[in-house]
């Protein structure tokens, strides 16, 4: 186990203390749930239907990084065959988001809130893997803002027994509509002074991500201790972006991602304050993104 791990680590140029890490917290984490799939299989009427697994955390608190490891342990060690879906691969095109701006509301060509991502494909995608057909998922390339062309998709071409689905606000609930009436943060009080783009954006969290979260049969949540930490973490995902591409256009200086987690801030904040009663297993993580505790629903 911990050579597969080190595997990982190298692959994935990641610092060596995650040994550490996954052995201590996320290798339990795996072994329950492969413990409750297993469970699963035997309750479930369908038990050739995949395992899906709901991973939440907020902009670099690491859930890519552990879906990752869980991808790479449930394959290997295992011996189930996983896949991991990001909810940002799932963002509308770049045209698509154009058009949401001009008929909808302006802050909507900037992907990343509720609303900007294309969840009638998710949908067909989500389904098509509960029952075992052949999908190709698409690939979102954030140095060009835009879907990668559908050669690079992944190709799903035969049944899978574990599905990982990794998002910011992938778990997150609508909030009550008397919240949306107080702006949060100075890109709410300029931008959408009438409240109609976070309308929106409630809306589409209720009524088109919502209904998905029922296929997820587990929830794993990296908790933030606040979201005062999301900027620095962004700031340091943003600078391994620069380091994989290069010099693109599109990758952001400090200032522009001081003004992008705006975006985020009233559902991520919302998340911290509601998410930890209801996922099955939390990690509460400190500042420097290090976990300080753990606990479990799960039952």
């Amino acid at each position: 186990l911990t050579t597969l791990i080190e595997q990982y680590i190298i692959e994935e140029k990641l610092p060596n203390p995650y040994l550490y890490v996954s052995l201590k917290w996320f290798t339990p984490l795996c072994d329950s749930i492969r413990l409750h799939h297993n469970k699963s299989n035997v309750l479930r009427a369908s038990a050739n239907s995949p395992y899906f697994i709901g991973v939440n955390g907020c902009q670099g608190s690491g859930k890519s990084t552990l879906s990752g490891l869980m991808n790479h342990l449930f394959n290997t060690y295992y011996e189930k065959k996983s896949i991991v879906l990001s909810l940002d691969d799932f963002y509308y095109t770049k045209a698509e988001r154009v058009k949401l701006a001009q008929t909808v509301h302006p802050l909507l060509a900037t992907r990343g809130v509720p609303g900007t991502h294309d969840t009638q494909m998710m949908s067909k995608v989500i389904q098509s893997l509960a029952l075992n057909k052949a999908i190709n998922i698409p690939i979102f390339d954030k140095s060009i803002d835009d879907r990668a062309p559908v050669s690079t998709w992944q190709k799903i071409a035969s049944p899978v027994d574990i599905v990982i689905i990794e998002g910011w606000c992938w778990g997150t609930q609508a909030q009550e509509e008397e919240a949306l009436e107080t702006a949060v943060n100075e890109l709410e009080e300029k931008h959408d002074s009438d409240g109609t783009w976070r309308q929106y954006v409630n809306s589409a969290l209720k009524h088109t991500y919502t209904p998905l979260y029922a296929y997820m049969n587990t929830w794993v949540f990296l908790q933030a201790p606040n979201f005062d930490a999301v900027y620095a973490w962004r700031l340091q995902q943003e600078e391994k972006l620069r380091q994989r591409v290069g010099d693109a256009s599109n990758i952001m200086s400090d200032k522009d991602i001081l003004i992008f987690i705006q975006y985020y801030q009233r559902l991520t904040q919302h998340t911290l304050r509601t998410l930890g009663s209801q996922a099955d297993f939390i990690f509460e993580l400190d500042n420097t993104r290090n976990i300080s505790q753990s606990r479990s629903n799960a039952k």
